[in-house]
């Protein structure tokens, strides 16, 4: 088999997610709010994907079962890595996830009837194959038609859309990547906040600090610490946003796992840094003293 080239590894690819109802609707079988990314509670997480999946791929949602429509536009924030070891996951046979973007909702959802009439689709591997995998590729022809079904129904969408092809990656995801380049780089901007610290890196797997990936959880922290005055580690959550509860939810499910994964007995505290926090963060940050927060422009970011 011959080795993919650079310019074949570095193009974008288009992706179709499979998502029965428990990943889209809530308990009560409303829709979930914080796949919306209208709204400030926004999802902060990853999906499962497919292993060839990198950073700044662009993704439809089709949302099977009860809604049988194309539902939301996603971007890939970051490329797959392996979830085998997460118990859950390797229950339902997922092997690879990436960190998940949720770009747009789509108001008017395209339907799979429509598919189905639409003569330019017929020989779209997932629409033949009535979506029953969790992940397809989308071939760039039909990801071009699926583009234009979807502006035709959707305001706004196809110059949203154009915007977001114009770069490889979304600017959200950028900012957030050059604010974490900025602070590996120069950790001292913490210490005025009573933190002196040193990127981990892991003798036991050889992963950096840098992104680590919760082996069995699937999760990525964006940067995990290690305080050498206070013998603690701490972890990173940055975020080019105000921090929601969905925020501090997710740092202390990463709080739990570096202390029963890393720790060795080792005191772990979490701290967010982002543009500003909402009432639910600050609510929360009532109930634990583990979890900090530092604004963006308290460390010199604009």
């Amino acid at each position: 088999m011959s080795k993919r080239t650079a310019t074949e590894n570095s193009r974008r690819r288009y992706w179709v997610w499979v998502a029965d109802q428990r990943s889209y609707l809530d308990e009560e079988g409303n829709e979930r709010a914080d796949l919306d990314p209208r709204n400030e509670l926004a999802n902060e997480g990853w999906w499962t994907c497919h292993k060839d999946t990198k950073k700044g791929d662009l993704i439809l949602l089709y949302r099977s079962r009860m809604k049988k429509d194309i539902g939301y536009l996603i971007q890939a924030g970051s490329d797959a890595y392996s979830i085998t070891d997460d118990n859950i996951a390797s229950s339902w046979g997922w092997d690879y996830g990436c960190n998940d973007n949720f770009l747009y909702k789509f108001n008017s959802p395209l339907a799979l009837d429509s598919l189905r009439e639409n003569p330019y689709l017929q020989d779209w591997g997932a629409l033949r194959g009535n979506f029953q995998k969790r992940v397809y590729e989308i071939p760039e022809q039909h990801w071009k038609r699926l583009s234009i079904l979807l502006a035709e129904q959707n305001r706004g969408y196809k110059s949203f859309l154009s915007t977001i092809e114009k770069g490889r990656v979304s600017s959200a995801i950028l900012l957030e990547e050059e604010l974490e380049e900025a602070l590996v780089n120069d950790l001292s901007r913490l210490r005025p906040f009573g933190f002196d610290l040193e990127l981990c890196s892991l003798k036991k797997d050889g992963f950096s600090g840098r992104q680590y990936v919760c082996i069995g959880h699937g999760g990525r922290i964006d940067l995990l610490c290690f305080d050498r005055k206070k013998k603690q580690y701490v972890v990173i959550e940055l975020k080019n946003v105000r921090a929601t509860q969905n925020t501090f939810g997710q740092i202390c499910t990463y709080l739990g796992w570096v202390k029963e994964n890393i720790s060795d007995a080792k005191n772990v505290i979490g701290l967010v840094i982002s543009r500003g926090i909402d009432v639910r963060f600050q609510s929360s940050l009532k109930i634990t003293d583990k979890v900090f927060q530092i604004d963006l422009e308290e460390l010199g970011f604009k």
